[in-house]
């Protein structure tokens, strides 16, 4: 389905895709939230401000996700803009083989150089701070820890606050169980930091735009589904088991069919699950005969 812009608040777009991109126009010219996932979507971005008579000035990446920067390159070659990202974030832009390689622990196989998890390399051209001013904008960055390295909302003027992948829809959390989680200690922070906030829009990556109220119910509805996944970690270590064993468990759990992307990212938020409990003392570990195994305190 061909991509289209929405109005929002005032000056503040978003394009509906299954990674929402944020559009901001400042002094006539148009300033993005995210790129969308690929090449294509570059592309569509790039007809649509050609009918607005927009020009790209500049993109701002919430975070390094393939999905949220992998129309960088394609828009930057065709327009030269300039993209703007916090300092972790930046250098997995710049070098994208470093995301896969993070979620697979070690080089990433062919199976995993897709545009899922390997987006093309692009130049960030500002490295941000994750609060505060962005450049010469009126954008603010809000950070966001938790889901990846050091991601960030924005903020606009039109008090629309656009949270990244901080928040999932009820709809996909409910269909899909498990979504990525870097540090989930930080990101319990983060949701709690969220509940908080008073903007008039909240606009998250994967979900349509939500009022406050709706907002705070769905993090909290996020911060339960967390919960009951840590929950379900901890049921399958009634003895010492590894962490292979442990996601087998999870996965029958919720019936949950993998392939190669869904095993590296759902592998890799029961192992910063595990992180999490071990640095809470939830858990223990044991080194036996080149295993490492997991047990519930």
């Amino acid at each position: 389905m061909p991509l289209a812009l929405s109005k929002l608040i005032g000056s503040t777009y978003y394009i509906p895709s299954p990674s929402n991109v944020g559009l901001i126009i400042q002094d006539n010219k148009a300033i993005l939230i995210d790129s969308g996932s690929d090449k294509e979507a570059g592309r569509q971005i790039l007809k649509l401000l050609k009918e607005q008579n927009l020009e790209l000035s500049l993109i701002i990446n919430t975070h390094s996700n393939a999905d949220h920067i992998g129309g960088n390159e394609f828009l930057q070659k065709r327009t030269n803009c300039r993209i703007a990202a916090t300092a972790m974030e930046a250098a997995l832009t710049e070098q994208p083989v470093l995301e896969a390689s993070i979620l697979n622990g070690a080089y990433p196989h062919k199976r995993l150089q897709n545009k899922f998890l390997l987006a093309k390399a692009s130049r960030v051209t500002d490295v941000i701070s994750n609060s505060g001013q962005i450049l010469e904008t009126t954008l603010e960055s809000v950070s966001l820890p938790g889901h990846f390295l050091d991601m960030i909302a924005v903020r606009t003027t039109d008090n629309v606050l656009f949270t990244a992948d901080s928040i999932i829809s009820e709809e996909i959390l409910s269909k899909y169980h498990i979504h990525f989680l870097y540090d989930v200690k930080a990101h319990f922070e983060t949701l709690d930091m969220l509940k908080k906030r008073e903007d008039k829009l909240f606009v998250p990556s994967h979900g349509k735009p939500v009022a406050p109220d709706v907002f705070k119910a769905l993090v909290e509805f996020n911060e339960h589904k967390i919960k009951e996944n840590i929950s379900v970690v901890q049921d399958s270590m009634t003895e010492f088991i590894t962490s292979e064993d442990i996601l087998a468990k999870v996965c029958t759990y919720y019936g949950i069919e993998l392939n190669a992307n869904q095993y590296v990212l759902i592998f890799s938020t029961i192992r910063s699950i595990l992180s999490y409990l071990l640095d809470d003392k939830q858990v223990e570990v044991s080194y036996d005969y080149g295993w490492m195994l997991w047990r519930r305190m």
